[in-house]
């Protein structure tokens, strides 16, 4: 059987930057599933939680990581009908599996494949479907807001936060992006942010209803949690909703006087992208609603932070954990595509 190098995580605990390269068989596509070659996988948060135990997933050591990537057709199963050997995919995160995308060769349900948009690198094309189906779910179904409407995005400067930024424009919201760097500024105002902000500073709250004239926000897209969540929902309107998909705070812990959430009629709502993916039909209109934003324009190609190669599996996710991203960080198997 062909082995393949894959990126894993191979120790308990979540102190340290434990991520490597290990080996794995290349394993043989079912039915309906397709093997591609790998050119890029993506990091995401999602990796960092599921290695410390804080993923609603749950796996056991060693992890292979890696929700999404591109590549080139090598094989397919039975009864797919939609991708043949040589052409050019990339990955979205796929509902069920495993299917890790972090390696040589990875495996998809034939649905959960798109084709490579023209004129993306791979680095780019595997940072695609992250950062723009994971906005576009509560941006655009769930909570769907009125044109005008103040939408906040924490954490702003990551691959999934500047996506939010232009799913946000592009449904007509207004735009409060939070980061703690001033240095992030420019691009933060470059990718449509209005106003950024430092959660870190006092009198935030003050400072975003300053900025709303008043109004508040409308929607708040958090992946900080743990400590912030109390002074983020001040800044809600009237039934003003918060969906929290992330904990970079550090901790799974929520704590806020109810009587913030009463005042204001509004709510906090737990978010997973993987999820919303599962309902009858969200694949379908969430794929079609992007792909037809990138080919009009409209969505511009995702902003690339750091390239490294797989030997490097560990400095990579060292960056992320440093938080000193300012877009996706990709990690870069093959020439190939």
């Amino acid at each position: 059987m062909r082995t393949q190098r894959v990126a894993v995580f191979d120790a308990p605990g979540g102190g340290g930057a434990a991520f490597q390269v290990g080996s794995a068989p290349v394993a043989d596509p079912g039915p309906q599933e397709v093997r591609f070659r790998v050119s890029a996988f993506a990091l995401n948060q999602a990796d960092i939680l599921l290695t410390e135990g804080r993923h609603f997933v749950r796996a056991e050591l060693p992890i292979r990581l890696g929700y999404e990537g591109c590549g080139v057709v090598e094989a397919v199963g039975a009864e797919v009908t939609r991708w043949r050997s040589g052409e050019r995919v990339t990955a979205i995160p796929n509902v069920d599996g495993p299917y890790w995308t972090g390696g040589e060769y990875a495996l998809a349900h034939e649905d959960f494949l798109t084709a490579w948009p023209d004129g993306y690198s791979a680095a780019q094309a595997t940072s695609l479907w992250m950062q723009a189906l994971t906005p576009y779910y509560p941006f655009a179904e769930l909570f769907p807001f009125a044109l005008g409407d103040w939408v906040m995005i924490t954490a702003a400067s990551g691959g999934t936060g500047l996506g939010s930024i232009r799913m946000a424009k592009l449904l007509g919201a207004q735009v409060i992006a939070t980061t703690r760097s001033e240095r992030k500024h420019a691009v933060l105002k470059a990718h449509g942010a209005d106003h950024v902000l430092s959660t870190e500073t006092d009198g935030f709250a003050a400072a975003v209803r300053e900025v709303t004239g008043g109004a508040g926000v409308r929607l708040i897209n958090d992946t900080l949690g743990g400590r912030y969540v109390a002074t983020l929902a001040e800044t809600l309107t009237d039934r003003g909703v918060m969906f929290i998909h992330g904990a970079l705070a550090g901790d799974n812990q929520l704590s806020l006087p109810i009587l913030t959430l009463v005042y204001r009629r509004a709510g906090i709502y737990g978010y997973s992208l993987i999820n919303e993916l599962r309902r009858p039909g969200a694949l379908a209109k969430g794929r079609d609603f992007v792909l037809q934003a990138v080919a009009r324009g409209e969505l511009a190609p995702p902003l690339v932070d750091s390239v490294f190669p797989l030997e490097e599996v560990g400095e990579a996710y060292a960056r992320m954990r440093e938080g000193a991203q300012t877009g996706k960080i990709v990690v870069s198997v093959s020439e190939e595509g």
